[in-house]
């Protein structure tokens, strides 16, 4: 398996307080909390990999339960993912010995297993049941438990069957779990600050933006997309949203086969009616769908291009999750609106009868998903599209889904002439952090550091090694320093470092997060969050192919490095000479990487913009409507407002960031030396034709090296276009009590007293 980033924090966490919960008495509670797409099931999946290999008190068996039928899709992905681990997976009809194994994960339906008679209150399901043979949940909990295994409950994605009063009389008193793990986008239990302090619980948070730059999930949600270029047409409402949604969808697959992906994206449509059971009214629209779609568009049952997913009628269902599966659009209900993974859903027909008409994350989280765990770096195919006749649109006002659905559009005027302005967009392939590649790194240095080669043996490099380190466990027992900051690397006396004295007798669990912590503080200057990790698995790694620590357990490692003071120097020097090595390779592979796009630059032809943006008033502006970013700063804001009243300009143009219909010159990085993209704030056409290129800064960014960089790039942008016939200007502009300034200098100088600021005279 091979996990984000993020997943590898969020694994790494609840890791770490599973194993303080299960030490505690009584039942305990954690919950990770990760939006839809994160990959859920791989992390949880990693977890147990990692948790078999721990060296834990007590045997384990695991209880997995979801809803309607998606315990059986668990089971698949959990199966292939621990396949080669010490797990077996089981459903409860599966269970032979009236027992569960140690690590055998049993994957149950809940809505099946507590479904109750009306009339008597009993449960119907044969394993709620006294029956022949014991064969039944209560008699495999008890008999597992005689056995000294507990019991850890996985409830993926939980939902009011699971927090009924009976269902959760059956959770605490028949299965009882030891620990009980809820993995959920909006879970429902919130343990208390209180709880959390005193780790008597546990919350992993995965944040919704940490999986949309891991582009795992799409950049964003258009609603309505260009619909209104269908007004004045005699379609009725249902009929344009239906057209609207399968020429994107045609758009999307040819905008797939340029790029060589080979994606049939999928066109969803969510019958109207809430419930399981399919309604008249429900019939009804299909049968108009169906209709439309077959003398319309030729996608039929019959030619593999339509499916059907109702709990009464299934229609070309096989392979349907398959990229390249040939059914173009699938009709479907409430049913698989929560937990079904199918990548290439790209776009949802909703309508109207519907009762929820606010949007959330889950509402469309059926078509969340990137098809290949990517970002294309197009932008329609980083989008996901709902097309609805709901006629009043609520976003939920969390910042997720704010910043995720797009419903405000602009249109660029009729009168704006192209500029064809030389713009370039570059990939994003550095995140400030250490890569996979530092561990190669760390592993060289080491060696290095202890003389050792490629064909000594385990035990012939062990003992290099334990000439500088103190690898023996009596050598481990003395007073430590701990939580490490290093002043100087070279110095030997203990006065030069800043850290807390502790004695040896700490538990496994604060050996680990001194561990932790040292690994945060070693990866600095690139981000610990991201990068302690590769720094924690390249000592691992070291230990297991150099020294022969394979069988090990991961502590005892850790115990090494952070157990003593001779031990954390040592390794600190190795690291910061492999980091200034990954330094040196990583700016060279970046740069040399093929990431840089160049194009004409014009004013988008249509925009989408979601809550977190307002709209402003500007007739001038070069869309007919202007969308600002509400929290935008106050130097934009005092600059909006004098060049909104500029009767000299034809039209003006807030510019984004990070899109390739973004307007963007490159400068290199004076932190990293690696070529980034500047993005400026505005552009601006004067009647006469002069472009306008402006970025405003105030205060401290306006001093920093970065801003400098980004100047001097931009007056070379305008100086090459400036020999090429050019009219453009423009600069960093600052503004102080007399008005506003620009610096239009080849060499940029922060001090406004300095004669290259010019008054800006837009």
């Amino acid at each position: 398996m091979i996990l984000k980033e993020y997943q590898i924090t969020a694994v790494d966490k609840l890791l770490s307080i599973s194993k303080k919960l299960l030490q505690k008495n009584g039942v305990k509670q954690c919950v990770v909390k990760a939006p839809t797409g994160s990959g859920k099931t791989i992390m949880i999946a990693e977890w147990l990999n990692l948790l078999a290999r721990e060296q834990l008190n007590k045997q384990y068996s695991f209880i997995w339960i979801s809803g309607n039928k998606l315990h059986q899709q668990s089971k698949e992905k959990l199966q292939s993912y621990l396949a080669d681990t010490r797990y077996t997976f089981s459903l409860l009809e599966d269970i032979t010995e009236n027992k569960f194994q140690e690590n055998e994960v049993i994957f149950v339906n809940w809505h099946s297993l507590t479904k109750q008679d009306k009339e008597t209150g009993k449960y119907t399901n044969v394993f709620m049941r006294d029956n022949e043979g014991d064969k039944n949940l209560q008699t495999f909990v008890a008999e597992t438990k005689e056995e000294g295994r507990e019991i850890i409950l996985i409830v993926d994605e939980s939902h009011y069957h699971y927090w009924s009063e009976k269902s959760q009389e059956l959770v605490q008193t028949i299965i009882a779990p030891k620990l009980i793990l809820e993995v959920s986008a909006t879970p429902s239990i919130n343990p208390t600050p209180e709880q959390l302090e005193y780790e008597d619980a546990g919350q992993i948070t995965v944040r919704f933006e940490d999986v949309v730059s891991e582009g795992m999930i799409k950049k964003e949600v258009v609603i309505n997309a260009e619909i209104g270029t269908y007004k004045g047409s005699l379609l009725v409402a249902d009929d344009v949203v239906l057209l609207a949604a399968l020429e994107r969808r045609d758009q999307l697959k040819k905008l797939y086969h340029q790029k060589g992906i080979n994606i049939n994206p999928l066109l969803l449509i969510q019958l109207p009616s809430e419930g399981e059971k399919t309604s008249a009214l429900d019939e009804s629209k299909m049968e108009q769908v169906i209709k439309v779609l077959k003398d319309q568009h030729n996608i039929t049952i019959e030619n593999n291009r339509l499916g059907i997913w109702l709990s009464e009628e299934k229609e070309n269902l096989k392979n349907i999750e398959s990229k390249d599966n040939t059914v173009d659009v699938l009709i479907f209900k409430q049913a698989i609106a929560l937990g079904w993974d199918c990548p290439r859903a790209q776009i949802l027909v909703m309508f109207r009868e519907i009762k929820s008409t606010t949007f959330e994350v889950q509402t469309v989280g059926r078509i969340l998903r990137m098809p290949e765990a990517k970002h294309y770096d197009q932008l329609e195919l980083d989008r996901a599209y709902v097309y609805t006749n709901i006629d009043k649109l609520a976003i939920k006002q969390d910042n997720d889904s704010k910043g995720l659905f797009h419903v405000f559009a602009s249109h660029r005027k009729e009168s704006y002439e192209n500029i064809q302005l030389p713009s370039i967009y570059l990939k994003r392939i550095d995140y400030g952090d250490l890569t996979l590649k530092f561990r190669t790194l760390f592993i060289q240095e080491a060696n290095n550091y202890f003389g050792i080669h490629k064909s000594d043996t385990p035990e012939i490099a062990r003992n290099k090694a334990d000439v500088k380190l103190e690898l023996e466990l009596s050598e481990l027992t003395k007073p430590v320093i701990v939580d490490v900051l290093f002043t100087n690397i070279d110095v030997k006396a203990n006065d030069d470092i800043i850290g807390t004295q502790v004695h040896f007798s700490v538990s496994e669990d604060e050996i680990k997060n001194r561990y932790e912590t040292f690994a945060k503080l070693a990866s600095l200057p690139y981000s610990p969050v991201r990068s302690c990790n590769k720094v924690q698995m390249a000592l691992y790694d070291w230990f297991d192919s150099c020294l022969g620590y394979k069988t090990n357990s991961r502590l005892d490692i850790q115990r090494i490095v952070v157990c003593s003071t001779n031990n954390q120097k040592i390794f600190h020097e190795i690291i910061e000479r492999a980091k200034e090595k990954f330094k040196v390779e990583r700016t060279t592979e970046i740069n040399r990487a093929n990431r840089k796009k160049e194009y004409l630059w014009d004013v988008p032809v249509v925009e989408y913009f979601n809550e977190n943006f307002t709209s402003f008033n500007a007739d001038n502006y070069a869309h007919d409507k202007c969308y600002v970013y509400t929290n935008r700063s106050k130097p934009e804001q005092d600059f909006e407002e004098i060049i909104s009243k500029n009767s000299k300009l034809k039209w003006w143009y807030k510019n984004g960031i990070e899109k390739e219909t973004c307007f963007a010159v490159d400068y290199i990085d004076p932190n990293t030396g690696i070529q980034r993209a500047f993005y400026p704030d505005y552009i601006a056409y004067y009647d006469d034709g002069t472009i306008g290129i402006y970025d405003t800064k105030s205060g401290y960014t306006a001093e920093s090296e970065e801003t400098k960089a980004k100047s001097n790039a931009l007056q070379s942008y305008i100086t090459d276009q400036k020999d090429k016939g050019r009219k453009i200007r423009g600069g960093i502009v600052q503004h102080n009590k007399s008005g506003l300034f620009v610096c239009e200098s080849p060499k940029y100088n922060s001090n406004m007293i300095d004669e290259s600021w010019k008054r800006l005279d837009i």
